[in-house]
């Protein structure tokens, strides 16, 4: 599916490296699997929030750029749950960006604790944005969700386009 509304699927993953010997192996993270899911559904640009990003001692994350940010009405934005909440570098990336007058949609891998209080925290950071309930994947499901993520996807989408009008 292609969209007339300009989108951008922003995620933060871990990405397990398994190394036997002289064979190096990469293995996704949940969250990039959920997210090449919803960019290829959506037919959005996808940009990974880098951990490695961080500058010492302060450890304040600086997100790489996103070339052309203003130009993306929708952003779908995904991350694992730590504790209950999104990963620093998550919630630097919300700072890092103009988000007002645009919609977000945030989606969550997790071990069992939701949205947990995600959805609260990106209101209150971006306060002049529109964001919507999100989706909640669990880790041990996201191989077995493919449906699941695709309606939620479709369903997210279609409102997120209502409210743009």
């Amino acid at each position: 599916m292609h969209s007339d509304q300009k989108i951008l699927t922003a995620f933060f993953s871990m990405t397990k490296d398994y190394s036997f010997g002289n064979t190096k192996r990469i293995v996704k993270g949940h969250t990039e699997q959920v997210a090449e899911q919803i960019a290829e559904i959506t037919g959005s640009a996808l940009y990974r929030i880098n951990k490695t990003e961080a500058l010492k001692p302060e450890n304040v994350y600086v997100p790489k750029p996103v070339e052309n940010f203003e130009q993306y009405e929708i952003i779908y934005l995904g991350f694992p749950i730590y504790y209950h909440t999104m990963p620093k570098q998550v919630y630097e990336f919300l700072k890092s960006y103009p988000f007002e007058n645009k919609t977000i949609i945030p989606f969550t891998t997790h071990a069992g604790s939701g949205l947990g209080r995600s959805v609260a925290e990106i209101r209150s950071t971006c306060a002049e944005s529109f964001v919507l309930d999100g989706l909640a994947v669990g880790s041990a499901e996201v191989q077995s969700a493919k449906q699941k993520i695709r309606d939620w996807t479709l369903g997210s989408l279609e409102t997120a386009k209502k409210g743009l009008h």
